[in-house]
């Protein structure tokens, strides 16, 4: 298994499922040195995380950190970087875009899903569908750390 020093998780707009993919992350890695950090595909301006997002990890003890939404750029490719999407499309979108681009998985995908699992997107939708949002993520992300360590 090759060994990163970084993880990069990536969707839409980084005010939802991207943070909390790397919040959960965080919290149940075994690395310390490891870095986690999260990006989206189109971000438009600093839009801060959204409310319903960390009220779920506040729920379970995790605290999303106070950053802004922050695009995916060239920089953060690299040959220690793991870069994991909520969905096919975006990581097809990222080969497409960034010549070096590398090491671009979906999480289910390297969490050893079927190829056609997405995380779902809770963007605009009530409370219940973040929660349902987190637990789906938290499962794709333990299963992840668990074969990175």
């Amino acid at each position: 298994m090759k060994k990163y020093n970084k993880v990069i998780f990536v969707c839409n707009g980084n005010t939802c499922r991207s943070p909390m993919a790397a919040t959960i992350f965080s919290s149940v890695k075994n690395d310390d040195k490891l870095l986690v950090a999260s990006r989206g595909m189109v971000v438009l301006f600093d839009e801060p995380y959204n409310p319903k997002a960390v009220a779920v990890c506040a729920a379970h003890d995790m605290i999303m950190p106070n950053n802004p939404a922050t695009q995916i750029s060239a920089d953060d490719f690299g040959n220690d970087t793991l870069v994991l999407t909520m969905s096919d499309a975006q990581k097809n979108k990222i080969y497409a875009e960034f010549d070096n681009a590398i090491n671009v998985y979906t999480l289910a995908e390297y969490a050893g899903r079927p190829e056609d699992y997405e995380v779902m997107d809770p963007c605009g939708k009530g409370i219940d569908e973040y929660k349902k949002c987190f637990d789906g993520l938290y499962e794709l992300v333990t299963e992840a750390a668990a074969k990175m360590n």
